[in-house]
C-alpha cells in the first residue's frame, strides 16, 4: 500500500470513529440533559395541576371519573407543524389523574386509564401501558389526593436523537470535503518522497554521489543519511572490487607468462633431460600460480566482508598445532623444523576459518624466508587480557624502515628469497583487523630473522571465566 493511501485512509477512519464517539457522546448527554428537563417539567406540571384541581375537588365541581378530552392527531413535519389551532401533536403523549385518598379516579386525561396508571407513591416512577414505557410523578396533597403526571418516553428519546445527530450530521457532510483536503495536503508533504525517488531511478549505476539531506523534510533527512551511508560503503566497495581486480589481473600476467613459456619448452624439448627440466618448471609455476590463486580468492572474500560470520568460541592452541601439522611436509621439504610453543588450552574468540588462513599464511610466509637446516617457532601466550602470537623464522628479516609497507598487497621486498605473491601479509592483517587485533614486526632472536606478532585482546567473558 503506499504510503499516502495509507495515511488517507487512517485520518479519515480516525476522523470517522472520532465522529462517531462524539455523537454516542452528545446523545447520552443529550437524554441525561432531557431527562432532567422534562422531570423538572413533571415535578412543575404535577403540583400545577394541585393548584388547580384541589379547589374544584373540595366543592364537588368535578364529577368523579371525568376525562379531559385531548387532542388525538397524525400530523406530518416537525417543530412547528406540529402545532395546530386545536392543540399539538403530542398531546397524546401526556396524561395525568386526580386520585382520591382510597386510589379512585376523580380527574384524568382522555387518554388515561381509569385506574392509576402508577403506584401511589411519591416521587418519580417508570410505568409501562400498551408495550409503551413512560416516566411518571406523583404528588400527595394535604387533603389526600394524589395527582398523577406522565410522559412518554420516545419525547425525550427524539429530542436527545436530534441533538445527537445535530452534532454529528455537520461532520459527516464535511468528511468528502475533509477527504479533498486531507488527500491535498498528504500528496503536497509527500512529495519529496517521490523527488528522491525520482532522483534515484534517473541515476546511472556509476553514480553515486549522495543525496543532499537538507533538500528533504526531516522525517526523511535520517534514511536519507542512512542512504547515503550506504552509497559511500558500496561506494568504497566497488573501489576495492576494481582495485582487487587490477592488481590480480597484473599479478596473474606474470605466472600465466612463466606456464605458457615452460609448456612451449617442454613441447620443443629434444631429448628427455630438457623435458624434464621444463615439465619441473612447469610444476612449479602450476603450484606458484594455484597459491596464488589461493590467495587471492583468500582475499577477495575479506575484502567483501563475508568474514565473522561464523563467530565462536574456539581453542587457539589446538587450532595452532593443527595448521602447525598441515604445513610440516613442506616444512620437512625445506629441512626446516616448526617448533610449537603453546599451552595446553586457550580460548578466543574468533572466526576459526579466518584464524586458519591467518596462521597458514604466517607460517607459509616464514617458511619461504627462512633458509635450509632452520627453525620456525610458533609461540601461543596468554594473560589476563590478552592473547600474543607470534611466529619467528631466522631469515633475512626486514628493515625497520620498510615494515609498514609489506602489509600493502602484492608488495615483495627486493631481494626476497622465493616466488611469493606479496599476498600473505595483507591477509594476515586484514584477518587481524576483523578480529580487533594488533599487528607488529619485530627483528627475530638475537636480531635475526622476523618477528611477528600478534595482540588478540579478551572480551570481558572471557576475563571472568579464568
Amino acid at each position: 500500500m503506499s504510503l499516502r493511501r495509507l495515511l488517507l485512509l487512517a485520518l479519515l477512519l480516525s476522523i470517522g470513529r472520532s465522529s462517531a464517539l462524539t455523537g454516542y457522546l452528545s446523545y447520552r448527554d443529550s437524554l441525561i440533559e432531557a431527562n432532567e428537563l422534562f422531570d423538572a417539567k413533571l415535578a412543575q406540571s404535577a403540583r400545577v395541576l394541585k393548584l388547580l384541581a384541589e379547589r374544584h375537588l373540595d366543592e364537588g365541581d368535578v364529577r368523579p371519573g371525568t376525562a379531559v378530552d385531548v387532542l388525538d392527531i397524525q400530523v406530518p413535519g416537525e417543530d412547528d407543524a406540529l402545532a395546530t389551532p386545536d392543540g399539538h401533536a403530542y398531546e397524546t403523549k401526556l396524561a395525568f389523574q386526580a386520585l382520591a385518598g382510597d386510589g379512585r379516579v376523580m380527574l384524568r386525561s382522555a387518554n388515561a386509564p381509569e385506574q392509576a396508571m402508577a403506584p401511589l407513591r411519591a416521587g418519580f416512577g417508570r410505568i409501562e401501558r400498551g408495550g409503551e414505557h413512560w416516566r411518571s410523578f406523583a404528588l400527595q396533597a394535604p387533603s389526600g389526593r394524589w395527582y398523577l403526571v406522565a410522559e412518554r418516553d420516545d419525547i425525550r428519546n427524539e429530542l436527545a436523537a436530534e441533538i445527537a445527530v445535530g452534532s454529528l450530521l455537520p461532520p459527516l457532510l464535511a468528511l468528502p470535503i475533509l477527504a479533498a483536503l486531507i488527500a491535498v495536503v498528504v500528496a503536497w508533504g509527500t512529495r519529496a518522497i517521490g523527488a528522491v525517488a525520482a532522483e534515484v531511478a534517473s541515476r546511472r549505476p556509476e553514480q553515486l554521489a549522495p543525496i543532499a539531506p537538507d533538500s528533504v523534510p526531516r522525517e526523511l533527512a535520517g534514511l536519507i543519511v542512512a542512504y547515503n551511508g550506504l552509497l559511500g560503503r558500496v561506494e568504497d566497495l566497488l573501489a576495492r572490487e576494481r582495485r582487487f581486480t587490477a592488481d590480480a589481473a597484473h599479478e596473474l600476467r606474470t605466472p600465466i607468462s612463466a606456464l605458457k613459456l615452460h609448456a612451449q619448452n617442454l613441447a620443443a624439448s629434444r631429448d628427455a633431460a630438457q623435458a624434464q627440466e621444463s615439465l619441473r618448471g612447469l610444476l612449479q609455476g602450476v603450484d606458484r600460480g594455484e597459491r596464488l590463486v589461493r590467495q587471492l580468492l583468500e582475499l577477495a572474500r575479506l575484502e567483501r566482508g563475508e568474514a565473522m560470520s561464523n563467530l565462536a568460541d574456539l581453542d587457539l592452541a589446538r587450532l595452532c598445532r593443527e595448521v602447525a601439522a598441515e604445513v610440516a611436509p613442506q616444512a620437512e621439504a625445506l629441512h626446516i623444523e616448526i617448533q610449537v610453543e603453546a599451552p595446553t588450552r586457550c580460548v578466543l574468540r574468533g572466526d576459526p576459518v579466518l584464524l586458519g588462513v591467518l596462521l597458514r599464511n604466517l607460517l607459509d610466509n616464514a617458511l619461504r624466508h627462512a633458509p635450509p637446516h632452520s627453525q620456525v617457532s610458533l609461540r601461543l601466550e596468554e594473560s589476563e587480557l590478552a592473547v600474543l602470537l607470534a611466529v619467528i623464522d631466522q631469515g633475512p628479516g626486514i628493515a625497520p624502515a620498510h615494515r609498514a609497507r609489506v602489509f600493502e598487497r602484492f608488495h615483495r621486498e627486493p631481494g626476497s628469497p622465493g616466488e611469493g605473491s606479496g599476498l600473505g601479509l595483507s591477509i594476515v592483517a586484514r584477518v587481524a583487523e576483523l578480529h580487533q587485533a594488533s599487528v607488529e614486526l619485530d627483528d627475530g632472536e638475537g636480531g635475526v630473522g622476523l618477528c611477528v606478532r600478534l595482540r588478540f585482546a579478551r572480551s570481558p567473558a572471557h576475563q571472568r571465566s579464568r
